[in-house]
């Protein structure tokens, strides 16, 4: 047996050892004075047993034990607590935290040493058979039998769990209910052992395009499902359900044979269409029947509690068609600032509807306009009208100021829009090198050709490209690197960590130093207060973005605006010297 003797006296660890050889227990014994001796012996070493005294300097056994729970290698460790201290209190403290006996040094003798080690290794036994125990019916509770996959006890208790937590945690969130087009016929022609490899690779594959946070389980026969809480709307539900439906429906490679499959998905939302965990699987389960009865559609979206939103949808579609016609849009102007020249160097061009009857929220009517392909000519008066007004804004301001426009994944898939952006800068005349263009992630994931070439068309006019919303749920280094990026705008989800912990702010910096690295230039988003900005000038950020220096304002204010943040930055620079 390695026993590890963890005591800062001479004289006890002496009575220890004689009382080891006394009681006639076969052993190794490694002795340390010290709490942190005794973690490194254990990070180090393979034991069986731990003899720890209570009474040490600096740190006591309580800080042993404590740390003990964080080393993953000690879980088969029986631990005996000694110590001159006698309370209830300690004692159940010391039990708490995983120790099997606890002995008086003044008591110790050779045979109840001996009892104690022995008593002690039998609890840990006893203890351990317990936990073991515990988790293979925990195993058996939650899990799929072929899959390994959660089955549907765990799915729907998770659902119901999802339902109970604060409101404010989850924004959207899917219920994806999937099965195998003609699985029976498989199962007929192939057999029972094909069929189940057949849906044993078919959920690993399920379980690994979806992200770790979402629950992917399987509901029993060809029935899985996905509780998809990375999300923040309907409509990034959907394009990531599409998705896994194009992922999944392939050619499987079992036993030498190249199996087809093809799944069907139905999907239903929450909190949209309820609040009740049974409801949307149900709703789930005949959005999937629609999906199957239907020729064109693989992945279907539950309707029939939706019809107060679809009908709002229709509303906004026909409002905004109108607003675009009667050019009743307006833009908003957000300064970036340049730390190094300390003023402003760009704006960004911000939609804005004021004579909205339903909504006036952007994110809304923008997703919309996608939706509808009205985005189609609203980004083209957006373009437009950014353009004409930059000229107005740097003639009144006298020096050159760059503006981004923001650009949907639908405008980069038309094959016109380079040359659309062209026609604008020359009526307007103004230089392409004052413009950058702004895409999100959503734009590459399918690896579009046509975006592609656009992004490539864009450039050869002198703009910008910049990647917006960096930092959040689809980034990817491989965007950095296979697409023709000069701006990384890092969101301000990760702007907003710096003031929260410092891993939040070890992970801020260590992003600029990547970025850094790529030589490319970086636009801080949501600097919103004093040590935000602190942060972004010590990490020599290039550009920064945000409500410390104005939120968006109006074509009439932006010049006014423009020459405010300026002076504050002068006075700042000034007060500096």
């Amino acid at each position: 047996m390695n026993i590890l003797l963890v005591d800062d006296d001479i004289v006890d660890r002496k009575m220890i050892r004689r009382s080891l050889v006394k009681g006639g227990i076969e052993h190794q014994l490694t002795e340390v004075s010290t709490v942190e001796e005794g973690i490194f012996a254990l990070e180090e070493l393979c034991f069986d047993l731990l003899l720890l005294d209570y009474n040490m300097p600096s740190k006591n056994g309580l800080d042993l034990l404590i740390e003990l729970r964080r080393v993953n290698h000690i879980k088969d460790l029986t631990i005996v607590m000694i110590s001159n201290s006698h309370s209830e209190e300690l004692v159940l403290k010391c039990l708490d935290l995983g120790v099997q006996d606890f002995l008086l040094k003044e008591e110790v003798t050779a045979s109840l040493l001996s009892r104690s080690i022995i008593q002690a290794r039998k609890r840990f036994e006893l203890e351990s058979q317990l936990h073991n125990s515990y988790l293979q019916v925990k195993q058996m509770a939650e899990r799929d039998s072929l899959t390994g996959l959660y089955n549907r006890y765990y799915f729907e208790e998770s659902c119901q769990r999802l339902m109970q937590a604060d409101k404010k945690r989850y924004k959207c969130v899917g219920i994806l209910v999937v099965d195998i087009v003609d699985f029976k016929k498989i199962n007929d022609r192939f057999g029972h052992e094909i069929a189940d490899q057949l849906l044993l690779e078919l959920g690993a594959s399920f379980n690994r395009h979806t992200k770790q946070e979402d629950i992917v389980s399987r509901f029993g026969g060809d029935e899985f499902a996905c509780l998809m809480v990375t999300c923040d709307n309907p409509l990034q539900i959907k394009i990531e359900a599409e998705k896994l439906v194009r992922l999944l429906s392939r050619s499987y490679s079992i036993y030498e044979l190249d199996i087809y499959c093809q799944v069907r998905m139905g999907i239903s939302l929450y909190p949209l269409n309820g609040n009740n965990a049974d409801d949307l699987i149900r709703f789930a389960d005949i959005a999937l029947f629609r999906a199957k009865s239907s020729q064109s559609t693989m992945a279907c979206i539950f309707e029939d509690n939706m019809q107060t939103e679809f009908q709002m949808k229709y509303n906004v579609e026909q409002d905004l068609r109108g607003a675009i016609d009667r050019q009743e849009l307006e833009l908003a102007f957000q300064p970036i600032v340049d730390i190094q020249q300390a003023k402003v160097v760009s704006l960004e061009a911000l939609i804005r509807w004021p004579t909205a009857k339903y909504t006036s929220n952007p994110q809304e009517f923008i997703a919309i306009a996608e939706e509808s392909k009205l985005i189609e000519p609203l980004g083209k008066w957006i373009i437009e009208h950014a353009i004409t007004t930059l000229k107005q804004i740097q003639t009144k301001c006298g020096y050159p100021i760059r503006l981004a426009i923001n650009l949907s994944p639908l405008q980069l898939g038309d094959i016109a829009l380079p040359a659309f952006i062209n026609d604008c800068l020359k009526q307007a005349d103004m230089d392409g090198t004052l413009f950058t263009f702004e895409l999100t992630e959503t734009a590459l994931l399918n690896e579009n050709k046509r975006v592609t070439s656009s992004l490539s068309r864009i450039k050869e006019l002198g703009c910008k490209i910049a990647l917006d919303d960096f930092g959040t749920g689809y980034s990817s280094i491989s965007h950095l690197l296979n697409y023709p990026i000069d701006i990384v705008k890092v969101d301000k989800s990760l702007t907003d960590r710096i003031e929260v912990d410092d891993r939040g702010k070890r992970i801020f910096l260590g992003l600029i130093d990547m970025l850094k690295s790529l030589q490319l230039s970086i636009v801080v988003e949501g600097v919103e207060k004093y040590q935000q900005y602190y942060v972004c000038k010590e990490a020599k950020v290039d550009k920064i973005q945000g409500y410390y220096f104005s939120s968006p304002v109006s074509e009439k204010s932006v010049v006014k605006t423009i020459k405010a943040v300026n002076r504050d930055l002068a006075r700042e620079f000034k007060a500096m010297q």
